[in-house]
């Protein structure tokens, strides 16, 4: 008698959701940016320390870009070989396309300020 998995993993609704991870943290980090605007916690100087914002917000935008190629294969390999449902197949290549518009933006944007000398 041999022992079986009572399930069995699903690895690309897995890589779908693990890759949609940046825009996640994208959110999050909009999210922290926004309380930390309008409840300042900290000495009534007006200085702020933004360092968990910036690595949260920035982190996800960096990461966007190689996640959303991620989404795209995991996404059109599952739906080439039907180990998705359609709708949630779909739904991982858009989330893909969505993430590789957010980290071109802020590649693109990383090179522009980078190349001003002063």
């Amino acid at each position: 008698m041999d022992a079986k998995p009572a399930t069995k993993i699903n690895w690309p609704l897995a890589i779908l959701a693990g890759s949609s991870l940046p825009i996640i943290l994208i959110l999050i980090g909009i999210i922290l940016v926004l309380v930390s605007i309008f409840y300042p916690a900290g000495p009534g100087t007006g200085v702020v320390d933004t360092t968990l914002e910036n690595i949260v917000l920035f982190g996800g935008l960096y990461l966007a870009l190689p996640f959303g190629l991620l989404n795209i294969f995991a996404g059109s390999r599952a739906l080439v070989k039907g180990r998705l449902k359609k709708r949630v197949a779909v739904t991982g290549i858009l989330l893909g396309l969505f993430g590789i518009l957010i980290g071109l933006l802020a590649w693109a944007s990383y090179y522009m300020i980078s190349s001003i000398e002063f």
